[in-house]
């Protein structure tokens, strides 16, 4: 089973930690999501294999029995906004504070300075979860949430608003699929594939298309570091990846993607069907008595 940040947490603590069913992810949509809008916050709940039980997925018809935890999502740029906590404030009670010639070094870096506001800023959310009775870690935004005896691991999720259709997926056809099934060697290839030029690594010496997939921000051009389609625009990605006639729902699961290509691109369907586990062999046919007198053999 694979455990989210919140869930590894909560096991190294001795907590154990409850799968979430769907009954479980509504009750715990109705108990936080209320406290989230009191904030000003208007969370995605879509995500991921719990995020399937939600009423408003896109893509309906989820066989999933149940999912390791809940991933809330929540743009950065609300959060900056309804949260505008004092850096300095918040470092004088952060547990391990700057000093002040650190603390002054980050404020004359742009870069370093917005990161240490978006610390602020989530600190102060879990400040505000916690008063209202729903324990949050400054740090991490782990929810401390348990229901009728039972912990559940949920982590909200600061990430672009406009990224999250590339993290909700089609449930109805893999019950089992992760989304790293989908991010982590499925996406990236099919948008080598689409490149229309490559590059070369200066450092590792490998050839790379100039697309590149990325889960917050969609296809980037490599070269140029220009949005080519950004994660709401998930039915022009889909028509970039693989052909025009797609919507977002072919690219939002392992059997859809493999379906489109079969019908759509076949030579690139064989290119990355190494990347899908082998199919189940049955036994009486002849693979089966094919493999079990390789292995005799």
């Amino acid at each position: 089973m694979q455990l989210s940040e919140a869930g590894k947490r909560l096991s190294s603590a001795g907590v154990e930690v409850s799968r979430v069913t769907k009954q479980a992810f509504l009750s715990a949509k109705n108990r936080i999501n209320p406290l989230l809008l009191k904030a000003g916050i208007e969370a995605g709940w879509t995500s991921g294999g719990a995020g399937s039980f939600d009423p408003g997925h896109p893509y309906p018809g989820t066989l999933r029995q149940d999912s390791g935890d809940i991933d809330i999502m929540i743009d950065p740029q609300q959060l900056l906004q309804k949260f505008p906590v004092d850096i300095e404030q918040w470092n004088q009670n952060s547990a391990k504070p700057l000093g002040p010639k650190a603390l002054a070094n980050a404020f004359s870096d742009p870069a370093k300075k917005a990161k240490l506001q978006m610390s602020a800023s989530k600190a102060g959310l879990a400040d505000f979860m916690s008063k209202n009775g729903m324990p949050t870690d400054p740090g991490t935004l782990t929810v401390h949430y348990t229901d009728g005896g039972k912990s559940y691991s949920i982590d909200l999720i600061v990430r672009p608003k406009n990224a999250w259709p590339l993290h909700t997926h089609d449930f109805s056809l893999d019950p089992g699929m992760r989304g790293g099934d989908l991010w982590n060697d499925l996406y990236p290839l099919l948008a080598k594939l689409a490149s229309n030029s490559t590059i070369t690594d200066p450092k590792t010496g490998e050839e790379k298309g100039n697309l590149q997939f990325s889960p917050d921000h969609g296809l980037v051009d490599r070269t140029t570091k220009k949005i080519i389609a950004s994660g709401d625009q998930k039915d022009k990605i889909a028509k970039i990846l693989i052909a025009p006639e797609l919507t977002a729902k072919d690219i939002s699961s392992l059997t859809g993607i493999k379906n489109a290509l079969q019908k759509y691109a076949p030579e690139k369907w064989e290119l990355v069907k190494h990347l899908y586990p082998a199919p189940a062999i049955q036994e009486g046919t002849r693979e089966w008595f094919r493999l079990l007198m390789d292995h005799i053999l």
